[in-house]
């Protein structure tokens, strides 16, 4: 893109205000995207400009719409109204859903405008392969909705320098997401600007129906004006999750000028959630995923003897090797086997680290990770060597809880940790940080 956008919502401001049509503001975009649309599964230029016309028609019409014309993407697990939701497997080629996401419902019903479908890795299971964050630094999109399990999108989000808003668990529907790992699982918000991510978050969240783990509480409402100063607030640092990164000294000094009091806390039993999450979130993969067996789901094989090898050949054929891995092993740890030496104490462990979490925000209103370990091997083939990239998230993850990527520094990102649908709390915290981190610029 030539011209640098500002932010999401002073380009809605403009579009809303008159100042310039939907189809103006956003033909660089589609221009952009037409020159190379290597980060999208799906762009549909005559999709795009059909939303167009209808959000100008509404806008013409007198109607108040809070994302009027912003260009957004969504994961290609994400489900959206009769076109392709391959979630990056072979499995799903082709499959086209009746049905949109709850999500992608209400984004459209706030104006914004679908551009495509971003790139996963396989049920977005890893996160490497997820091209979300690059669409977003590349200006393509100016917001971006993706599933987080683990890390899988706030590590790639620290990797491209822009923010994520993970919300609390429940509080964004699932509904229209393609299952990996469902009790973890998490539609996030990618930007640029921390004040549109939570422009979105405001339309997104709140109760649904239609998804069982759907909290009952109203959307989130955020302050337009950002807080002052973080004074008195008090911000904890998880000792044994710097000791494995860089730049504690960097955003202690970025937190102390914001007026925060930062502490370090000893939270040794957040170091066993990943071997947990492992354990938890390749079972739950493997139950979501049984339902691929070539016949009433996904991918079938030309070439089969009998029913058996038809469901073998079919999802042989369909997952890839990293995938089939993570479902092996989760079969195995539902297994009479292993269901109780294994499955039944991760989950204790999981109680565990909520509690953990429980004791840790008595003490402090917010806890601050690094995103990255120093010691991340990207070129990592195993199970345990890609969860070993996002250790630092797992525990939330497991405990549910709301977080916020934020760049702040020579290519650095922190994890700003919230307690609990305090996603209004958190938000104005980072917000204030946001906000500084651009002054001091």
């Amino acid at each position: 893109m030539s011209n640098k956008i500002e932010t999401a919502l002073s380009l809605s401001a403009s579009i809303q205000g008159g100042q310039v049509s939907v189809l103006d503001a956003l033909s660089p975009m589609i221009n952009s995207i037409e020159q190379d649309s290597s980060l999208f599964a799906l762009f549909d230029r005559q999709s795009v400009l059909d939303q167009i016309q209808k959000v100008q028609q509404r806008l013409d019409a007198g109607e108040s719409l809070p994302l009027a014309g912003i260009p957004v993407g969504v994961g290609e697990n994400i489900c959206t109204l009769n076109e392709e939701t391959a979630s990056g497997s072979k499995m799903l080629g082709g499959f086209k859903p009746p049905f949109e996401a709850t999500a992608v419902t209400k984004l459209k019903e706030a104006g914004a405008i679908i551009m495509g479908k971003l790139r996963v890795d396989e049920f977005a299971c890893d996160g490497l392969g997820c091209t979300a964050p690059q669409a977003v630094a590349q200006d393509q999109v100016l917001l971006a909705f993706c599933t987080d399990t683990a890390g899988s999108l706030r590590v790639p989000a620290a990797l491209a320098k822009v923010c994520c808003v993970r919300p609390s668990y429940g509080s964004v529907s699932r509904s229209g997401t393609v299952a990996y790992v469902s009790s973890m699982d998490q539609i996030c918000i990618l930007g640029n600007h921390l004040g549109d991510c939570a422009a979105a978050l405001e339309v997104i969240s709140g109760n649904d129906p239609t998804n069982s783990t759907s909290c009952t509480l109203p959307a989130f409402t955020f302050p337009k004006d950002v807080v002052s100063s973080l004074e008195g607030t008090k911000i904890g640092f998880i000792r044994e999750f710097w000791e494995e990164a860089d730049g504690l000294d960097d955003v202690t000094v970025w937190l102390q000028a914001s007026g925060a009091q930062v502490e370090t806390l000893s939270l040794p039993a957040l170091k066993d959630a990943l071997e947990a999450f492992i354990i938890i979130g390749t079972a739950e993969a493997s139950a979501n995923m049984a339902r691929f067996d070539g016949i009433k789901y996904g991918y079938q094989t030309p070439h089969y003897d009998n029913l058996f090898d038809l469901y073998i050949k079919s999802r042989s054929e369909g997952f890839n090797r990293k995938t089939k891995e993570r479902l092996a092993l989760g079969s195995l740890m539902l297994s009479s086997d292993y269901y109780h030496s294994y499955y039944e104490k991760a989950m204790c462990v999981r109680r565990m680290v909520l509690d953990t979490f429980v004791e840790a925000f008595q003490k402090v209103d917010f806890l601050a990770t690094p995103v990255i370990p120093t010691s991340a091997d990207w070129d990592t083939q195993t199970i345990l060597g890609a969860e070993q990239n996002n250790r630092f998230h797992h525990a939330s993850s497991l405990a549910g809880l709301p977080s916020i990527v934020l760049p702040f520094r020579d290519g650095q990102s922190v994890q700003i940790i919230g307690k609990s649908f305090e996603d209004v709390a958190l938000m104005s915290t980072c917000s204030l940080l946001d906000d500084q981190k651009r002054r001091d610029s």
